[in-house]
C-alpha cells in the first residue's frame, strides 16, 4: 500500500543534519495522508500564502526543529485535513496534540544547535503544499504541488 505525506518545504531555509529520508526541510501538514490528489486541492482550497517565521530551535527527544511563528495556519490545515480524512490521523493518531516543527537534526544536536541558533530567526513564505508518495524506506517521490 502507498505511503503518502503531506507538507509545507522550506527548502532554501536550512539543511537538515542526519536526516532518516530525502524529504526537504519541511512542516509537516499530514503524515500519513491520503493520496488523493481533488480531495486535497478542495481541502487546501480556502489557504492563502502567509510569511513565518522560525525563531528558536526546540528538542524532541533525538530531534532539534525549529518553531515556526505563527503555527495556527499549519495547524488548521491539518485539522481541515483529518475533518475531510478522518481515518488519517496525524502521526497515526501515536499523538495527543499537533505540534508544528520544522525537523533540522536527527543527530549531531549540539552541533547543529550551536551552527543555526546563529542564523536564527529565519523567515520565510508558505506558498504551496506538497504531496508526497514513499518509493523506498528513506526516498519521497513530490507526487503533486498545491499552491495555497
Amino acid at each position: 500500500m502507498a505511503e503518502f505525506a503531506l507538507a509545507t518545504p522550506f527548502p532554501a531555509l536550512v539543511g537538515r543534519i542526519g536526516a532518516r529520508d530525502d524529504l526537504p526541510p519541511h512542516v509537516t501538514v499530514l503524515v500519513p495522508c491520503p493520496g488523493e490528489v481533488g480531495a486535497i486541492a478542495e481541502v487546501l482550497a480556502p489557504f492563502e500564502p502567509f510569511d513565518v517565521s522560525f525563531p528558536r530551535l526546540e528538542r524532541f527527544p533525538e530531534i532539534l526543529w525549529l518553531v515556526p511563528d505563527p503555527a495556527e495556519p499549519f495547524i488548521s490545515m491539518t485539522e481541515a485535513m483529518v475533518d475531510r480524512f478522518p481515518d488519517f490521523p496525524p502521526y497515526g493518531g501515536i499523538h495527543d496534540s499537533v505540534v508544528p516543527h520544522l525537523t533540522v537534526a536527527e543527530t549531531e544536536l549540539e552541533e547543529a544547535a550551536g551552527s543555526v541558533e546563529l542564523l536564527l530567526p529565519l523567515h520565510s513564505r508558505a506558498e504551496t503544499v506538497v504531496l508526497y508518495e514513499r518509493v523506498h524506506e528513506t526516498h519521497w517521490h513530490e507526487v503533486h504541488v498545491f499552491g495555497l
